[in-house]
């Protein structure tokens, strides 16, 4: 894809620079910011592992919690090599001052140097911010900027190993090159289910691939999430811009349920609702793309919605406004989405080139492709229902 700015680099280590001078004190020449980054990453990761070692030893609750922790500092771990040298000796100064033990983390002062980490990681980014602000960054067509998804990705990654423990089938189906259109099941009130198949496919699949999810068109309405979603690589999903990826071999994903199936009450958790009128067949017919079929279990109940508070959604203009056991009673924190256990399976592809680009016209085709991934997906999840034990 076409770049449309070039980062220097120069001008980005400035900018960090800058950013921390209210904090520590500049950096001297014979510092070296990756020994400095290599330290304090070396100190986490060996805690990490001594936190791992312990939990193989460890029996009842206490080993869940020890992989927990574990995962939670390889997250911390993999986030400093986005900081500053500043900040970095900020953080290494204050561990040692307060003589914080990492590896402890029943003591409140874990909890406060793993804070402190993060929140260091956090305040880093406002040069990234400020660097972004001055057009120093690169984008594709289509607006995903590789540096904004290598910075949500380890957050990706633990809530796709660590919160949900996510098990992944079938990955061999994806194509290992080439353009292919996953099709799954919608649910869960945000798009939280997009995001974690995007990011089965980036750590199970050989080629770690990148997906590119196609949103509602709603989302494009809002100021601040639609270009969050174009920087994550996601397309608003209109028939041009699926046909457009695919004929440049992207692997490409919808979710033919749309709100009906983010928007889905509780008690109809797990019952495919109807797939439109089957527009992400003709995008496979005319590209000759493979349609595999995504069953992903879990997400129905990370928010479960008792309700839809139609008044308050028609009065700010949403498709739906969720009431859960939790949301809006607690405020922010109803947001947090329950721990469930994910299963994501990929299914054997359904070719659509013996019927040619043509087809696409032909409705009685389109609707015979669009139900025959559907009862497939209906079938792996009512299949996957009765093999799990519990929703954790």
């Amino acid at each position: 894809m076409n770049e449309q700015s070039t980062p220097r680099a120069n001008e980005r280590t400035d900018a960090a620079t800058f950013s921390t001078t209210n904090h520590t004190a500049p950096v001297s020449p014979a510092e070296q910011p990756s020994a400095m980054v290599n330290e304090l990453a070396a100190e986490v990761h060996e805690i990490e592992i001594k936190v791992r070692n312990r939990a193989q030893q460890a029996e009842g609750d206490t080993v869940q919690v020890d992989a927990f922790v574990a995962e939670l500092l390889k997250l911390i771990a993999e986030n400093l090599e986005r900081m500053a040298p500043p900040q970095v000796r900020f953080a290494l100064d204050l561990l040692r001052k307060f003589d914080i033990d990492l590896e402890d983390y029943l003591s409140p002062d874990f909890w406060r140097g793993a804070g402190m980490l993060i929140g260091y990681q956090i305040q880093e980014q406002s040069a990234f911010i400020q660097r972004r602000l001055q057009g120093d960054y690169q984008i594709d067509p289509y607006g995903m900027d590789l540096e904004i998804v290598d910075i949500v990705r380890p957050f990706l990654t633990f809530m796709y190993r660590t919160w949900w423990r996510t098990t992944t089938e079938g990955i061999a189906h994806v194509p290992e090159s080439g353009r292919a259109l996953l099709v799954a099941n919608h649910s869960g009130v945000l798009p939280w289910d997009g995001a974690m198949l995007a990011t089965a496919v980036y750590e199970e699949h050989s080629s770690s691939r990148i997906v590119r999810n196609l949103f509602l068109h709603w989302f494009s309405t809002l100021p601040f999430v639609a270009p969050l979603l174009a920087d994550l690589g996601q397309v608003a999903g209109s028939p041009e811009n699926a046909i457009n990826l695919l004929e440049n071999d992207e692997l490409v994903c919808v979710f033919p349920e749309g709100v009906k199936g983010i928007g889905k009450l509780f008690q109809q958790r797990y019952r495919l609702a109807r797939f439109g009128r089957g527009g992400f067949v003709q995008a496979a017919l005319r590209t000759g793309a493979p349609l595999v079929p995504v069953t992903i279990i879990g997400a129905e109940e990370i928010y479960p919605l008792i309700a839809n508070a139609k008044p308050i959604a028609q009065m700010f203009g949403m498709p739906y406004f969720p009431v859960t056991p939790f949301f809006p009673w607690l405020g922010p924190l109803g947001a947090i989405p329950l721990p469930t256990h994910w299963t994501i399976s990929f299914g054997p592809p359904i070719s659509t080139q013996e019927y040619g680009p043509d087809a696409a016209d032909d409705p009685l085709i389109v609707f015979m492709l669009a139900e025959q991934v559907r009862s497939r997906i209906q079938e792996t999840l009512d299949a996957k229902l009765q093999e799990r034990a519990s929703i954790f």
